[in-house]
């Protein structure tokens, strides 16, 4: 008897079929891989799995018991928890008190606070999710507040686990540790549901992995029967999805940015920035690296003017803007940032409305003084089609779209929708993205520092960062532990992550 089990799955928005007669299992004990491109309807699987959609055909059976349709907590009784890619944790409460919110253990009537805070913690030894149960959420670091998540579900029981991109935010180690904690979990009898777009951890903790592409589940594979080329040729139809140009010797360009002794404090109001110095020349790409919460929110705020510092910075050898946003755009500042939906995105505008965003006073948005229809249109549809923003409609409500096709959306205005930038600042540009999609914005960034850009890209994605990187910058406390070759090896790099090599001057 499966875990789980979708039988026919059907769902339509409107006229859009985004799952159309989709039959998928997990057996207690097995980790399945869910791979597909943006769009392809992965979250929309996940959603009428877990009850939140109600599916238009088809069947969700947990344990062989028939689950009602569109009901979340019908779906958490039968055993299904999920851990999303945007978190759903109360920032002013402790870890322990997150975990048990809803389903709070009481003794006489009261919350027994020593029992629930035992039992999580336990919890988190026992998955071997490193936790201080104490420590309020809003304080954590986003990777820390994604184990909080995993626990939560493991308190609640759940015997099979969905994980949403489960290693974006995490160092290789770490990445590889969750791994083997999902072996661990299915060892002991769990379902573990992985989506991921990481092919290479796909295939290093699934048993078998699916691909669904437009709303079809076109293959179900063993592990041991299929690889990373094969995989992403599935997802995309054929091609090679995840072929990039060759890395070209960087050029002795001039210096665009120039940042001395960067000093200022996160948002928690400890130290973010600790002395940092760095530069990034003309026709470059500078990678920085780093565990979640080194300080790399930090310098992305500052370099986009939204946040202030101390310390000097230059751009083209000119003092640059101090908090503020709109003279960092003025001066040619690109920015993809680490959550579009909060700083690229108003969700409630159409896609061409937001291609437009920050540029719609210049052609071919505006005409003089006037909203130019037809030339804003002609933008769209050209900027919609080179980076594969689904659906291809123009007048699509943004909110509606999917987290990988919103951020190819920024990808696509910030990088393509205007004039050549001067300096790029990119905050894990490809987080969430398929094979693909990855592949577009990839290009673009090449494109724009083969215009002559000084391009800055923060990531967690060690492949990524050698994929594009002329120099890789290793960030640690706030500071600099080094640079590295875009050669370097996963252990030389995690090592420097962790503050275990003595940072250059």
């Amino acid at each position: 008897m499966n875990a789980l089990e979708l039988s026919g799955i059907v769902k339509r928005f409107g006229p859009l079929t985004a799952l159309d007669g989709v039959s998928l299992a997990v057996a207690a004990g097995e980790v399945l891989g869910l791979v597909g491109e943006n769009g392809a309807g992965k979250s929309t699987l996940v959603s009428v799995a877990c009850g939140l959609y109600s599916a238009d055909g088809g069947k969700v059976r947990a344990d062989g018991r028939e689950l009602p349709p569109g009901d979340p907590r019908a779906a958490i009784d039968a055993g299904l928890g999920v851990v999303y890619q945007h978190f759903m944790l109360v920032p002013p409460l402790t870890v322990w008190e997150n975990v048990i919110l809803g389903r709070e253990p009481r003794r006489l009537g009261a919350i027994d606070r020593r029992r629930a805070r035992s039992q999580v913690s336990a919890v988190a030894r026992r998955s071997g999710l490193s936790l201080d149960v104490d420590a309020r959420a809003g304080d954590l670091s986003v990777a820390a507040q994604q184990r909080v998540e995993i626990v939560k579900q493991l308190w609640r029981g759940a015997r099979v686990l969905i994980l949403d991109e489960p290693t974006a935010l995490l160092s290789p180690q770490e990445a590889a540790a969750l791994v083997e904690i999902v072996r661990a979990l299915a060892a002991e009898g769990r379902a573990v549901l992985f989506v991921s777009h990481k092919l290479r951890e796909v295939l290093g903790a699934a048993d078998r992995i699916a691909v669904i592409r437009r709303g079809r589940l076109v293959q179900v594979s063993p592990r041991s029967q299929t690889d990373a080329q094969q995989l992403a040729e599935a997802m995309t139809g054929g091609g090679r999805a995840g072929a990039t140009r060759p890395r070209r010797p960087s050029r002795d360009g001039a210096v665009v940015l120039q940042a001395r002794e960067l000093a200022g404090l996160s948002e928690r109001g400890g130290p973010g920035l600790r002395g940092l110095s760095l530069h990034v020349r003309s026709g470059e790409i500078l990678g920085v690296a780093g565990v979640d919460g080194n300080g790399q929110t930090e310098l992305a705020e500052v370099l986009t003017g939204l946040r202030p510092v101390q310390g000097g910075l230059t751009l083209d050898g000119d003092p640059a803007f101090h908090g503020d946003p709109a003279a960092a755009r003025r001066a040619g500042v690109a920015h993809l940032p680490e959550d579009p939906r909060r700083r690229a995105l108003c969700l409630p505008l159409s896609v061409e409305e937001n291609l437009a965003l920050g540029r719609h006073a210049q052609a071919p948005y505006a005409l003089v003084f006037l909203i130019d229809r037809a030339g804003r249109r002609e933008m769209a549809h050209k900027l919609i089609e080179q980076f594969d923003v689904r659906p291809p409609e123009p007048s699509a409500r943004t909110a509606n779209l999917s987290g990988g096709n919103q951020q190819k959306l920024v990808a696509a205005r910030e990088l393509s929708g205007g004039s050549a930038p001067r300096l790029v600042v990119a905050v894990h540009p490809t987080r969430g993205l398929d094979p693909g999609a990855t592949r577009r914005v990839h290009e673009a960034l090449r494109d724009a520092r083969d215009r002559g850009a000084a391009v800055l890209m923060i990531s967690f994605d060690l492949d990524e960062l050698r994929a594009l990187s002329d120099r890789i910058l290793v960030l640690f406390e706030g500071r600099s532990a080094g640079e590295a070759p875009p050669d370097a090896s996963d252990e030389q790099l995690g090592r420097m992550m962790l503050g275990q090599v003595p940072a250059r001057a």
